[in-house]
């Protein structure tokens, strides 16, 4: 009987242990985890945040939440909550190369049970940007940073047969720029190349500049210089600010390296002022200085544009605004206003104006403009406009030639110089001077000789549609014509649709030098170092074609 009443007591004990453990089995399990952001895991750039929602199997919060980059632990998040999201990591993706990277988090419960979930991330921060723009079509490229052409329509002009041309805009930091601002400005931004260069538009792009993040701008005044490509020297566009976009924009009628400076000492009393335009023809108008007398001719003279001081207004789906500020260095202007009429024709007119105050033009301060002109006059107070365009706008050039592959090289230099292009097409066939049309459809349809020179012109081999295979790049030496030059520094730019590669190097005499070679396949090109695909040996000096004088 006794034992059977010890059993009966252990009854209760044993449901209950037994009722205990099958509890604790239900509250255990692994933990959850989930990257919640980035979504768009393509073209990361800058400092990204990286959100996690996890938590151990009861819903209650993980102990620790670990993040890797590419294998590498990076952070340790020591105290996760239980809500979304439970942690957030600030992933610098400017210090790793661009590419592919593998981004993975794991999270811990307090009994060392673990959960993961990896993504694959692909960073960009090339800070570049590239796009066609055609006759018939207006365009804006920007970059992830704030630098930006805008090109409005009809910039780029016909084509040799006058016909739409196709043009491809590209912007890239310079890295081999060291031009440094006048006495008084500190740089405030990075430097920007724009493409293509040494090309006059037909009406002008508006180029922009981001400035730096750290720079001090409150309360001073920011400048943008063009860097001339052949002098080097700097030329001064002033510029309108951008305060919502941190940028500060200018028009030019030709590309090539930007920068923007500030006035150390907050606003110049000899700075540039303006004149306030609002187009309200509901046409294109157009300004350009024809003859000008420099209050401060001393300060303003050596960093006056090479084509002067001109800006355009448009209105509907013209790309450019139909009002803004012109800015001006101080002085005594004659100005030539040409507005296109209805019907296509074009009128100007001349009036003078006296510029004699700055403008006051200041980051977060209030500009004060000389005058405001809305167009023609046409109420007897100047002489009625007269046919034709003003003879101080420049003259456009004609585009070269794009397709599948546009190779483009280009040098400046006031004293003549021929350098040659020569690309190698995948039948072994060198489009140059001496073969100008390949049996592929390659075509070299700009040479510059010493007998037709023309500084910034460059040298342009295209094929619109590219035949599959093997290619390369050479630059050659061919003559200093008389002027005894050792060297010469040269950009290449190579443009594959929207994609744009650009190589600088000096070329020294007589040398013949293989930039590069590239395969297409699928209408893509990819890179590859000189000889990584088939030697292409240059031929010897006393093997090239002599060229006419008369060309």
């Amino acid at each position: 009987m006794r034992r059977f009443v010890i059993w009966c007591a252990l009854i209760p004990l044993l449901t209950f242990t037994a009722c205990e453990e099958e509890s604790a089995q239900t509250e255990t399990g692994d933990p959850t985890l989930t990257i919640l952001t980035p979504t768009d895991l393509e073209g990361l750039y800058g400092d990204v945040t990286v959100e996690v929602f996890g938590h151990d199997y009861a819903g209650h919060p993980l102990d620790r939440i670990v993040y890797y980059i590419d294998d590498q632990a990076v952070y340790t998040d020591p105290d996760p909550e239980a809500t979304s999201p439970s942690s957030s990591y600030a992933w610098d993706t400017e210090v790793y190369q661009d590419g592919d990277h593998d981004l993975r988090v794991v999270g811990y419960d307090s009994d060392g049970r673990s959960a993961a979930h990896e993504v694959e991330a692909t960073t960009n921060n090339s800070d570049a940007a590239s796009g066609v723009v055609r006759t018939n079509t207006s365009g804006v490229i920007r970059t992830r940073y704030g630098a930006q052409i805008v090109v409005p329509l009809g910039a780029v002009p016909l084509g040799e047969e006058g016909n739409n041309a196709t043009m491809v805009f590209s912007i890239e930091r310079d890295t081999l720029a060291n031009a440094v601002p006048p006495a008084g400005q500190a740089r405030v931004s990075n430097y920007y190349r724009f493409t293509p260069g040494g090309f006059v538009f037909f009406y002008p792009v508006q180029v922009s500049v981001p400035i730096l993040d750290d720079a001090n701008v409150e309360g001073r005044e920011v400048i943008l210089y063009r860097i001339n490509p052949t002098s080097g020297m700097l030329e001064n566009f002033a510029g309108s600010i951008n305060e919502e976009e941190g940028t500060v924009s200018a028009q030019t009628y030709e590309l090539s390296t930007w920068f923007a400076a500030v006035v150390t000492s907050g606003s110049d009393p000899q700075g540039f002022g303006c004149i306030e335009v609002n187009n309200v023809s509901g046409d294109w108008l157009s300004m350009c200085v024809d003859s000008v007398s420099l209050t401060y001719p001393a300060k303003d003279t050596p960093f006056s544009p090479e084509h002067g001081w001109q800006c355009s207004f448009g209105t509907g789906n013209s790309g450019l605004d139909a009002a803004g500020h012109w800015y001006l260095p101080q002085g005594f202007y004659r100005i030539c206003m040409q507005q296109q009429m209805s019907e296509g024709a074009w009128q100007h007119q001349y009036r003078t104006i006296a510029i004699s105050q700055a403008a006051g033009r200041t980051w977060n301060g209030n500009e004060h403009c000389a005058a405001e002109w809305n167009g023609l006059v046409t109420d007897g107070s100047l002489p009625l406009p007269t046919a034709g365009q003003c003879g101080c706008i420049p003259e456009p050039d004609v585009p070269v030639g794009t397709g599948d592959v546009q190779v483009t090289l280009q040098w400046f230099n006031e004293l003549s110089i021929d350098v040659d292009l020569w690309v190698y097409d995948p039948f072994e066939e060198r489009c140059y001077y001496g073969n100008t049309t390949t049996e592929a459809g390659g075509r070299l349809d700009r040479d510059n000789l010493c007998s037709n020179y023309q500084n910034g012109m460059p040298e342009n081999v295209f094929w619109a549609t590219a035949p599959a295979g093997e290619y390369s790049i050479w630059v050659d030496w061919y003559s200093d014509c008389s002027h005894g030059m050792q060297s010469q520094p040269f950009n290449v730019r190579l443009v594959n649709h929207e994609q744009v590669v650009t190589w600088d190097r000096v070329l020294q005499r007589d040398q013949s030098l293989e930039l590069a070679q590239f395969t297409v396949f699928g209408g893509q090109i990819t890179l590859y170092p000189p000889g990584g695909l088939f030697v292409a040996d240059p031929p010897r000096r006393e093997e090239r074609v002599e060229k006419r004088v008369d060309d």
